[in-house]
C-alpha cells in the first residue's frame, strides 16, 4: 500500500474538476482497506472513497483529508444452476467490464447498463439505471467494511433500501461503509431487456436482430446498440469527445404524484411540452424537457461549463471549476422551479 500526498483529483474524475488531496491510497483488497483506515485514524483524517470518479465533483480546494480509492478487480462465480448465477464482483472493477463479462456470459439484467462509466462498488450507491433497467434488481447482497471499526458488515438487497437513484449509502449511511465487493443475482432464463422505448424501437427496426437466434448474440446485439445510443448522447467517455467530459446525468428524473401532474397541467401551459412516464409513486417527468423548456439549451455555456450540446441533462467541462459548476447547476434548478414549481436533484457527489 502505497501513501501518496498532494494528489490532484482531477485526474481521477470524468468531469476533470478539483484541486489537490492531501493524502492518496489505492487499495486492492479489504487488508489495504484496514491499513489505510488506520493510517486515517493515526492522522485524525476525515475519509473519502473514491470509485471510478464518474459522479463525483470535489471542489477547487480539493480533499484535506484522506481519498481512498478502490482497485481490486476481480469476478468470480460462487453457485449456479440451470436458471441463474450468482457472481461476487469486488468494488474496484469497472462496472462496464463486468456488463460485458455478463453478456458474453449469456446472463441477463444488468446489459442496458452497457456503456456506464465507474467502478462496481459505485454503482449500488446511486442504484444506477437506464433504459429500463435499475442494477438494484440484480444484487442480492453487499459486502462493507466500517469506516470507523474496520469490521465487516453484510448488507442484504432489502437492508440497503434501494429507490430511484437511491440507497441508504447515499443517505444516513453515506460516507460511513466501504463497498468492499457486490453479489449479482443473473438469470439464465429471462428474457434480454429491450423495453425501453428509444432502445425498443432501434431493435425491432433492425432486421439483423431479427436474424440474431442465439441468446449470447442478442445480448451483444442490445449492449451495442446501448452504447452507441449513449456515444450519441455524449454519455460514453471518449477523449475525442469534449461532451463526455462530465458526470454523465447531472440531475434525477423528478416524480410528482398524478394529483400535481393533473394541477400543473392547469396552471402552467408549456407543461404539456413535458415528456411524462408512469412511475411508482406518481408520475416520472423527463428533466431534460424541463430544463429545455425552462430556457437552458442544449450547448449553452458560462465561465468555462455548459450544458452539452448531445444532452441537456449532462453538464460538461471546458476549462472552468467546480464552483462555475456548480452556480450553473443551482442556476438551472432555481429556472425549472420558477416555470414550474418542480424542484429537480443533483444527481453526482458534490463534496
Amino acid at each position: 500500500m502505497k501513501i501518496e500526498e498532494n494528489i490532484n483529483l482531477s485526474n481521477y474524475t470524468t468531469i476533470q474538476l478539483g484541486g489537490t488531496a492531501k493524502y492518496f491510497i489505492k487499495c486492492e483488497n479489504t487488508a489495504d482497506l484496514i491499513k489505510a483506515l488506520e493510517f486515517a485514524k493515526e492522522k485524525n483524517l476525515k475519509i473519502f472513497i473514491l470509485g471510478g470518479g464518474s459522479n463525483i465533483v470535489f471542489p477547487d480546494s480539493g480533499f484535506d483529508g484522506l481519498i481512498i480509492k478502490s482497485e481490486g478487480n476481480e469476478i468470480k462465480i460462487i453457485s449456479e444452476t440451470d436458471d441463474s448465477v450468482e457472481v461476487y464482483v469486488s468494488a474496484g472493477t469497472d462496472w462496464d467490464k463486468f456488463v460485458e463479462w455478463s453478456v458474453d456470459n449469456g446472463v441477463t439484467g444488468i446489459e442496458c447498463l452497457s456503456g456506464i462509466p465507474g467502478s462496481t462498488g459505485a454503482v449500488p450507491i446511486q442504484n444506477v439505471g437506464a433504459y429500463g433497467q435499475e442494477v438494484s434488481s440484480s444484487i442480492k447482497r453487499l459486502y462493507a467494511i466500517d469506516v470507523e471499526n474496520s469490521e465487516e458488515k453484510i448488507f442484504s438487497n432489502q437492508e440497503c433500501k434501494f429507490e430511484y437513484r437511491y440507497s441508504i449509502f447515499k443517505g444516513e449511511l453515506k460516507n460511513k461503509y466501504f463497498i468492499a465487493g457486490i453479489e449479482f443475482e443473473l438469470s439464465r432464463v429471462k428474457d434480454v431487456n429491450f423495453k425501453y422505448p428509444d432502445l425498443r424501437k432501434e431493435i425491432e427496426q433492425s432486421e439483423d436482430f431479427k436474424k440474431i437466434s442465439s441468446r449470447i448474440e442478442k445480448l451483444r446485439f442490445i449492449r451495442n446498440k446501448v452504447i452507441e445510443i449513449r456515444k450519441r448522447k455524449g454519455m460514453v467517455i471518449d477523449e475525442n469527445d469534449p461532451d463526455s467530459v462530465s458526470c454523465g446525468s447531472f440531475f434525477t428524473n423528478p416524480v410528482i404524484s398524478y394529483e400535481d401532474y393533473k394541477e400543473r397541467l392547469k396552471r402552467f401551459p408549456d407543461f404539456r411540452l413535458i415528456s411524462s412516464f408512469p412511475a411508482k409513486g406518481g408520475i416520472k417527468l423527463s428533466a431534460a424537457k424541463l430544463i429545455e423548456v425552462s430556457g437552458f439549451s442544449k450547448g449553452y455555456f458560462e465561465n468555462g461549463v455548459g450544458i452539452s450540446q448531445k444532452h441537456s441533462l449532462a453538464l460538461i467541462n471546458k476549462g472552468g471549476t467546480s464552483k462555475a459548476l456548480i452556480e450553473l447547476a443551482e442556476k438551472i434548478k432555481a429556472a425549472v422551479y420558477n416555470k414550474f414549481e418542480i424542484n429537480i436533484e443533483i444527481e453526482p457527489v458534490v463534496v
